[in-house]
């Protein structure tokens, strides 16, 4: 029994590893093309529950892209505790989705649809954003162009974290960059099919697209049901160079649920992707989170039998991430930690899967 739990989860590490492996080669030989000429057809469209828990985090970013890019358009539910503040900002145009509209839908993905449906231009691009997200740069607007005319219809940014109240929330964010920087930019970006699924926080689309396959399942992860449908009808997408800055959770309760979230989104959404996603999924998210644990029960064992060279990939590139977040976290004795980041990000996942009902916004102020 104990060696057929252990030899399924060296597999899963292991597995892994060789994805951290062609991370590696992404980092190395992708690299975004560029048009000379900026995209002009584009819309920053922030979507958000415009409720008091993320009031601090929506003004700055309404604030700080309107100052950047002129106007952006804010899509919230009607009668939502902020309408009368964003209705005398400057710059804002606002949607309010009825509260009428698409009960079968839920959270963010209910509020997509109704955008899709009332608002979206087949010939313009949007890029989606979180209430907590600041656009870093402009690459993206130069890579459209580019990108358009060879037939590609999406794209993910570079995640990068910045602090919230929890030092710990933020140094385990910086799994997002990494992951982002290796294993996204290996799928979403060289092989241009995003199997890993795409995330919200910069969700850069074409309008066309957005219209052929929408929002339009019940589900608490919209943006990887979106992938799927792209991986099925075999669109292209890419990894823009830009970054984007998103605010660490408040605090590890707070990093739990969101996480939890996300892994309760990917057990329902798995079902309906096709094979070769399902397969890099479970390889990257499943494995991970049981064969962490397992091994970390198990790790004497391993050594002993000299199994512990194949794992060892996936080893440094976990605790190479958080030593970095670390540093960024300029908290030298969170190093101590270092042990329990791993644990906290399986177990999430887990607790997730039991305890996670409903869509969930996090407090971001």
């Amino acid at each position: 029994m104990v060696n057929s739990i252990l030899s399924a989860a060296l597999i899963g590490i292991i597995a892994y590893s060789v994805l951290i492996t062609l991370g590696l080669t992404s980092y190395v030989v992708y690299k975004p093309r560029r048009d000379r000429k900026r995209a002009r057809n584009v819309e920053i469209v922030i979507v958000s529950k415009a409720d008091y828990k993320v009031k601090n985090s929506l003004m700055e970013t309404v604030e700080y892209h309107v100052k950047k890019y002129g106007k952006v358009i804010v899509v919230v539910d009607e009668g939502a505790p902020l309408t009368n503040l964003l209705t005398r900002r400057h710059g804002v145009k606002l949607i309010e989705v009825p509260s009428n509209y698409r009960r079968d839908l839920i959270g963010k993905g209910r509020a997509l649809q109704y955008f899709v449906d009332c608002c979206v231009d087949e010939n313009k691009w949007y890029v989606f954003i979180d209430d907590d997200n600041l656009i870093l740069d402009d690459s993206f607007l130069y890579e459209i162009p580019f990108y358009e005319k060879e037939g590609y219809v999406a794209a993910n940014g570079v995640l990068v974290p910045r602090p919230g109240r929890s030092n710990v929330a933020y140094v385990m964010d910086w799994i997002r960059f990494m992951d982002d920087i290796l294993l996204y930019r290996f799928f979403t970006g060289l092989l241009g099919k995003p199997l890993l699924g795409l995330h919200g926080d910069l969700l850069i689309a074409k309008g066309k697209v957005l219209k052929e396959i929408g929002f339009n399942r019940k589900t608490l992860t919209e943006d990887f049901e979106f992938a799927s449908e792209l991986v099925k009808k075999g669109y292209k997408t890419w990894q823009s160079a830009t970054k984007v800055s998103i605010k660490s959770p408040n605090s590890v309760k707070d990093l739990v649920l969101q996480r939890g979230r996300w892994f309760k989104g990917l057990v329902y959404g798995i079902r309906r992707c096709p094979i070769g996603m399902k397969i890099i999924v479970i390889l990257r998210s499943f494995t991970f989170s049981v064969g962490f644990l397992l091994l970390m029960i198990f790790l004497p064992l391993v050594s002993y039998i000299g199994l512990l060279w194949f794992i060892l990939p996936s080893g440094i590139y976990y605790m190479s991430t958080y030593t970095y977040g670390v540093y960024k976290s300029k908290k030298p004795y969170l190093i101590f930690l270092l042990p329990f980041f791993g644990i906290i990000e399986a177990t999430s996942r887990l607790y997730g899967f039991i305890s996670v009902n409903g869509y969930i916004v996090i407090d971001k102020n």
